[in-house]
């Protein structure tokens, strides 16, 4: 959008040249109308082929580099794209109109060509920024942050998962603190995998992972039961990567729980939304029961009648455990497939 913006701006600039000619294409429409086509035409090549540089070669390359370089790449990639898509579209525009005016078009631009290319290479830019510490905090918290809705706390209905390493201080132990970290970051990268579920990663603690949908995203479609097994079969297509760097395939295992919580903004001199409530709890507790039933994915009743009538799963009744801090015994079962 802000792309979109930027060009209505500086074709306007171009449009106003023309527009005294008196030629009947942009009468017709008129210079704003005229200015949005043009902007929209060229926008949609420049995102397109933006995304494509972005996704095909800048995440490939710089995916484990510092932020500042990947910024400086994009920014040195962005400009020269720019340049190119610029002259080729005040190259089209001038052929066409000149077609148009029979020859009687002169000059086109109010703002040159090169305040054009540095106006837009530094939107993208700060685009870019912004994209990329909307990532750090998590897709959509900045803008949930810079709206003020949470500095108050408020009442939510969520789905939670607390996603867990299995065995991990063994493994910490007998592979050494730098190589079993290293593990980590590889699996919590291959994890990113839920947000194709519509999951939000709440945080990462140690070796493991909380996430969380929304009820109306997490039901849908059973995404949080397929969220977490798309993770699970992740780690299986790059068993021969993981064995050749680590001499083995992690394991995860998971507890979940939905109910009301609480969410608030937290924190001055580093923020961030927060979320508190017995289903948080609950969900820990039921995810550390795993290893008693030999489960990989444990859920409760609320979710097991969410989804009973799902053929993808097995689900078998473990029986009403008694979860540490809770009175009531909840009744847990083992999800597989």
């Amino acid at each position: 959008m802000v792309m979109l913006f930027t060009m209505v701006i500086v074709h306007f600039g171009e449009t106003r040249t023309v527009a005294k000619y008196n030629l009947e294409v942009i009468d017709d429409f008129g210079p704003w109308k005229f200015s949005i086509i043009l902007a929209v035409m060229v926008s949609f090549i420049m995102a397109t082929l933006s995304s494509l540089l972005d996704i095909l070669v800048l995440r490939k390359i710089f995916k484990r580099r510092a932020l500042w370089v990947h910024l400086l790449v994009n920014l040195l990639g962005q400009g020269l794209m720019i340049y190119f898509i610029m002259d080729i579209a005040d190259r089209l525009l001038v052929f066409l109109l000149e077609s148009i005016a029979e020859g009687k078009v002169e000059q086109l631009s109010v703002v040159s060509q090169e305040s054009r290319i540095i106006i837009l290479t530094l939107i993208i830019l700060l685009g870019k920024i912004f994209i990329e510490l909307d990532k750090k905090l998590g897709p959509g918290v900045m803008i949930r942050m810079l709206s003020g809705r949470f500095y108050k706390p408020r009442e939510v209905e969520r789905i939670f998962m607390f996603v867990d390493l299995k065995d991990a201080t063994p493994l910490a132990v007998k592979m050494g603190n730098l190589q079993f970290s290293k593990m980590i970051q590889d699996c919590f990268h291959d994890f990113s995998i839920v947000s194709t579920y519509g999951a939000d990663i709440y945080q990462y603690v140690g070796d493991e992972a909380v996430i969380s949908w929304k009820y109306k995203i997490g039901f849908k479609n059973d995404n949080f039961l397929y969220s977490f097994f798309a993770f699970s079969d992740l780690l299986e297509k790059r068993k021969d990567y993981y064995m050749k760097h680590y001499g083995l395939l992690p394991y995860f295992k998971a507890g979940a729980n939905a109910g009301k919580v609480i969410v608030t903004e937290v924190g001055d001199i580093k923020q961030e939304l927060s979320y508190h409530g017995d289903t948080l709890n609950t969900a820990a507790r039921i995810q550390g029961k795993c290893n008693a039933f030999g489960a990989q994915l444990l859920i409760p009743q609320i979710l097991y009648d969410k989804v009973k009538n799902n053929k993808d799963f097995q689900f078998e009744k473990v029986g009403s455990v008694a979860l540490k801090g809770k009175e009531e015994q909840s009744t847990l079962y083992k999800v597989s497939r």
